[in-house]
């Protein structure tokens, strides 16, 4: 099964007059406009298109960019949209040391995934294969999610020139869920079904030296921090919960980068099902499986308090042109992923797995536009394991296919 997140043809119109290598000192004051075609298709939300746009403010000292904003809208012919609006605001404060991101979403899923709480969760081999469109056995792991939600969060540099930083974040947000006649979720029934506004605060510190920062070719960032929901309203707060994480960057040679990230967040307390596959941070991403975690595993496939992530990947440039006037390049990569959950307890609805760890490798082409536009085609190929009818257990391969912004890590 091809599964997909978000994605993007990485066909692009730029205008303006011109964008500095992020690389590179700014001399002149420039804006860049990046306009592109969104695309995507996956055997559960279907074909789907959209647009973006970026436009990016340089001036002399600010790095990578002073300013930029981003609008993306983005739907299936099967019911998953994502909209945004976001602005990111650099040397902030009278000593320029402060960083302002605030970004709103409406995202909704129709199709989102759920196989059970805890690290053994299977398929039924009844359900483990292929089905038409209005065939009800393609609800059995499926429910809807829709969740408008707001982030903003303010940066601190603690010197001039400074890796060191600390952040604070505010994320409210609002889910409402639905289920499907015989589904999973309907029959489990764990908490968060009654959905509800949430508002979660978070915190941390950074040790940041990567060069550059979009498409590191070298330096680390770790990562300490946590998150506090409190409970409000229907079963969306009542949790909190600290995360860790540490990506490294090497250059082996002048055209090769090795690349690795690990990660891990732990939460207590009432922990709704759907938050169990979000992690918190600077730049919070989503999932176990998809396309910035596992890749070829289904997006939330394993779910738990507890979470943590491996990657190693090996970035390989492979060619530059020019693209309308500016630096257009293209690397190939290749890249293992490995990911586990844990802290279930009580709530597991499957016994813990003779395998504790899940694992996933793939290739991908990624394509860097102007030093400051990543976008990726990755292919992965994870295992699945499936209950047979006569109670075996079987790991199935799966295939994931992304095309999306932005390097996993």
């Amino acid at each position: 099964m091809v599964t997909t997140v978000l994605s993007s043809l990485f066909i692009s119109l730029a205008t303006g007059q011109g964008v500095a290598l992020a690389s590179e000192p700014v001399v002149e004051r420039r804006v860049g406009v990046l306009a592109m075609p969104i695309g995507s298709f996956d055997t559960d939300d279907g074909l789907g298109f959209g647009g973006r746009a970026e436009i990016i403010l340089r001036e002399p000292g600010h790095e990578p960019y002073k300013a930029a904003w981003m609008a993306q809208g983005f739907a299936t012919f099967r019911g998953y949209q994502n909209h945004e609006l976001r602005y990111d605001r650099l040397d902030l404060g009278p000593e320029g040391r402060n960083r302002l991101m605030v970004y709103g979403a409406w995202r909704q899923w129709l199709n989102d995934g759920y196989w059970g709480v805890g690290n053994g969760t299977v398929r039924e081999a009844t359900y483990a294969q292929e089905f038409e469109a209005d065939d009800p056995h393609r609800k059995r792991y499926r429910y809807t999610l829709k969740q408008p939600f707001v982030h903003a969060t303010l940066q601190h540099e603690l010197g001039e020139s400074s890796p060191w930083s600390v952040y604070g974040a505010v994320n409210p947000k609002y889910s409402a869920i639905e289920t499907y006649d015989g589904s999973l979720l309907e029959e489990q029934q764990p908490y968060g079904m009654a959905g509800g506004l949430a508002i979660q605060l978070m915190a941390g510190v950074i040790h940041d030296t990567r060069e550059p920062e979009i498409a590191p070719r070298q330096g680390h960032l770790i990562e300490l921090g946590g998150r506090l929901s409190p409970a409000l309203q229907g079963q969306a707060g009542g949790f909190a919960g600290v995360m860790a994480s540490a990506r490294g960057y090497r250059p082996l040679g002048t055209r090769v980068v090795a690349a690795g990230r690990i990660m891990g967040e732990y939460l207590a307390g009432d922990v709704p099902f759907y938050e169990m596959v979000h992690w918190s941070g600077l730049r919070p991403i989503q999932g176990i499986g998809g396309s910035k975690t596992v890749r070829g595993m289904s997006f939330g496939r394993f779910r738990a308090p507890g979470k943590a992530v491996a990657n190693a990947e090996l970035r390989v440039h492979t060619a530059s042109w020019t693209l309308l006037g500016r630096p257009f390049d293209v690397e190939l990569a290749s890249f293992a992923d490995a990911a586990t959950v844990f802290g279930a307890s009580d709530d597991a609805t499957a016994p813990a797995p003779t395998l504790p760890v899940h694992p996933a490798a793939g290739v991908g082409v990624h394509v860097i536009f102007d030093h400051s536009f990543v976008g990726c085609l990755d292919v992965g190929w994870a295992l699945d394991p499936v209950l047979t009818a006569d109670g075996t257990l079987e790991q199935e391969p799966t295939l994931g296919l992304y095309m999306a912004f932005d390097h996993a890590f």
